[in-house]
């Protein structure tokens, strides 16, 4: 691989793991396996190694996975939490284990072996045996505080047994049982709403809950196996801990072993893989730790990762089965995409009837045929997807899979135009069939099915099967069309049919009308998110939202135009120079002029970047800037903002406005006495301000409250001047 081809490579593999990073850490709504996103940050990792020029402390493989959401206040760790490096074989664990002996100086190693629970991890905080906190990971450093919610997990005890350090964080694994995610899907199958994907995912939505009394009603479950920070100290090693752990009270891991060697740790590993289905929490793997507490601080960390533990990944589970049929699915953007009809078969806890096939590229790629015998797979509790095909033992006469020929050459829906597009794939970027009516019926459910989500605008209580009724019925064709539904008809819809209704119900009916008038008031950002712009995610709309005031302002962005000039200025940049191998200039005169230009093009270009475009992140780049403009000029974009000025809804948008803190930078740490931490950046960028979530010499003012970590050290030793909240009220007035 050449330096430019890994140059490309690197960005696209970052831009994928950021991706399934955010859709993992933050939406709990994966679409690939553990272990292809571990494949891939590997791959990244291994790039960035052979290719240290394009290194970046900014690398996804740099950084512990961001659960953070906003509505919870961020609380800093005493003590980091991090992540575990994962492997997949025997090899690679022995080569842990000849990493240790070097950097602890012998061989003579005692490990223990856990099982890797399979939820949502998290630190309680306890001070004079007295639960007082609980924090996600967060990006190590400082999660959110859900102290609330955790309160409500009826397992966990308030206040230790015995003796108890004066403070300790004590870490661990939310977690949802099998029996209590099936009594959750049952309950939604008669709401006529969107199964729950798997109970990990499930745990980790619900614990992100703002409602304390819906995170309640769902029973969660925890159980704990390390320590953060500890005053004094109290255990000497890990089997220590474990011990120390029951003695407080406190739910701990069903079986762990202690073990000399590496030898006996793959034993143990063996053995685990052997019981661990018999457990109340899923598990996919096993971690290996130094058992000596002295040893890992001698093996140290990196600022992703201990040195001295690492997770064992267990293959996932498979099964044989045969394909019975291929279906087409619409999504909400209108991609056609295959899905396998399989004969039904007993796979993880579950039946399988049905898996995915990603593209028809993939399907030729892997050769599968109707009426395969297919090997599947559900790794990582997600969606089941075909592995591969027995070819060997094909049916007579099994053709290749035509996606094209298998509708028709229309959409299966609405029976629509379909063309060949660009799509991003887990290897980059491939092709798709999709359907060109933006009015398909598939497409105006998937879009408000998304509208109502939990990362849009959250109106609880309407799920895939609710939005194909009201769009089946004629009840909605846009989003905004849902606010013109009654209560009185969406209490008597009938998710059923004639022969066996089932009915939503005025319950349901309430709180969906509840959620959707709270969902008003909702910043600009929220809405451009539900409105499914092409290319917009959300980070992506929230920075929109912090540039332009409304829809109105947005549909017209000088921001947006001068993107777009940016763009083209660069492009013409490339085509005028005068060595160019794709445009040769014809003589020397040619090139004079050619030089010429470049200068111009580079003033001009310094003039945005200094100007409109200062401070624009790269999110804002010329595909964003191309598809947000077109979307609002088109016929339908035009008749969303029409609906939404008939029912009185104008989003407002953060905006970056001259103030009194224009031109400062406020880095926030630690808790403040009356502030959360959303509110004073609120305050800050309403006064023109920015923060960071970093101390650079750049730093205007460091905001610390009680509880401030290393920000404060960091500010100290820069300089940098540190306020408090009453301080910071102060500035603001002038």
């Amino acid at each position: 691989m050449t330096p430019a081809e890994a140059k490309k490579r690197i960005a696209d593999l970052r831009k994928q793991v950021t991706h399934h990073a955010e859709l993992y850490y933050r939406q709990a709504k994966p679409e690939i396996s553990d272990h292809d996103y571990d494949q891939l940050e590997r791959e990244l990792a291994d790039l960035e190694k052979q290719f240290p020029q394009f290194a970046s402390a900014e690398s996804p493989t740099q950084k512990v996975g961001d659960d953070r959401l906003q509505g919870f206040q961020e609380v800093a760790h005493r003590q980091k939490m991090l992540s575990l490096d994962n492997t997949y074989n025997e090899e690679e664990l022995r080569a842990f284990h000849t990493r240790l002996t070097k950097l602890v100086e012998t061989d003579d190693l005692r490990y223990t072996v856990e099982p890797k629970i399979d939820g949502l991890a998290v630190s309680l905080t306890y001070e004079a045996g007295k639960l007082v906190r609980a924090v996600t990971r967060g990006k190590g450093d400082k999660g959110d505080d859900i102290t609330a919610n955790v309160l409500t997990i009826a397992m966990l005890p308030r206040q230790l047994k015995g003796t108890a350090p004066r403070v300790v964080e004590i870490r661990g694994e939310i977690y949802m049982t099998q029996a209590e995610f099936e009594r959750l899907n049952a309950e939604r199958v008669a709401a006529g709403e969107e199964l729950y994907a798997n109970p990990r995912n499930t745990a980790a939505g619900t614990i992100k809950q703002l409602d304390t009394a819906e995170v309640a009603r769902r029973k969660l479950s925890i159980v704990l196996y390390s320590l953060g920070y500890c005053e004094p100290e109290v255990v000497a090693s890990q089997t220590a801990l474990q011990k120390q752990i029951r003695a407080w009270g406190l739910p701990a891991v069903e079986k762990y072993w202690t073990v000399r060697g590496i030898d006996e740790a793959w034993a143990a590993i063996g053995e685990l893989d052997r019981i661990r289905r018999t457990f109340a929490y899923g598990t996919d793997g096993a971690v290996v730790k130094l058992d000596d507490v002295a040893q890992q601080r001698l093996a140290g960390s990196t600022d992703k990762s201990p040195r001295w533990a690492i997770a064992y990944k267990y293959k996932p589970d498979t099964a044989r089965t045969r394909l019975k049929a291929i279906t087409i699915q619409v999504g909400k953007t209108g991609i056609l995409s295959p899905v396998a009809e399989l004969e039904p078969v007993h796979l993880s806890l579950s039946t399988i009837a049905r898996a995915t096939l990603h593209n028809e590229d993939e399907i030729r790629r892997k050769d599968i045929r109707v009426g395969d015998l297919v090997e599947i797979e559900r790794a990582g509790e997600v969606i089941p997807a075909v592995l591969r095909s027995f070819p060997e033992e094909r049916p007579a006469g099994a053709k290749e899979f035509n996606l094209f020929e298998a509708v028709g050459g229309k959409c299966p829906v609405c029976g629509g135009k379909i063309a060949r597009v660009e799509v991003d794939t887990e290897s980059g970027v491939g092709a798709a069939w999709k359907c060109q009516n933006y009015d398909c019926q598939a497409q105006r459910a998937g879009r408000l099915g998304f509208f109502c989500s939990r990362r849009a605008l959250a109106i609880d209580g309407l799920g895939e099967t609710v939005a194909a009724k009201l769009v089946e019925l004629g009840l909605v064709k846009d989003p905004p069309d849902l606010y013109d539904v009654s209560l009185e008809t969406l209490a008597t819809l009938n998710l059923g049919t004639a022969e066996e209704p089932r009915v939503f119900g005025e319950k349901n009916a309430a709180k969906l009308v509840a959620a959707r008038e709270a969902a008003r008031t909702l910043p600009l950002e929220k809405w451009l998110y539900a409105l499914s712009v092409p290319d917009v995610g959300e980070s992506t709309a929230r920075e929109l939202g912090k540039r332009h005031r409304n829809f109105v302002e947005l549909a017209d962005s000088k921001l947006l135009q001068a993107v777009l000039r940016k763009a083209a200025l660069e492009e013409e940049k490339e085509l005028q120079s005068p060595n160019s191998k794709k445009n040769p200039a014809k003589d020397e005169a040619e090139k004079e002029r050619r030089k010429a230009r470049r200068v111009e093009i580079d003033g001009e270009i310094a003039a945005l970047n200094d100007g409109i475009l200062a401070g624009v992140p790269s999110d804002i780049g010329p595909a964003v800037a191309a598809s947000t403009l077109e979307f609002f000029a088109s016929e339908h974009g035009q008749r969303l903002r029409a609906k939404l000025d008939k029912l009185g809804i104008d989003p407002q948008g953060t905006v970056l406005t001259a103030g009194k803190f224009t031109g400062k930078t406020f880095v926030l740490t630690g808790t403040l006495p009356t502030l959360k931490r959303e509110e004073a950046e609120q305050k800050i960028l309403a006064a023109g301000g920015k923060t960071s979530g970093s101390v650079s010499k750049k730093t205007s003012y460091v905001l610390a409250g009680a509880e401030a970590g290393s920000k404060l050290d960091k500010a100290r030793e820069l300089g940098v001047p540190v306020i408090d909240e009453a301080e910071f009220l102060r500035l603001l007035q002038g």
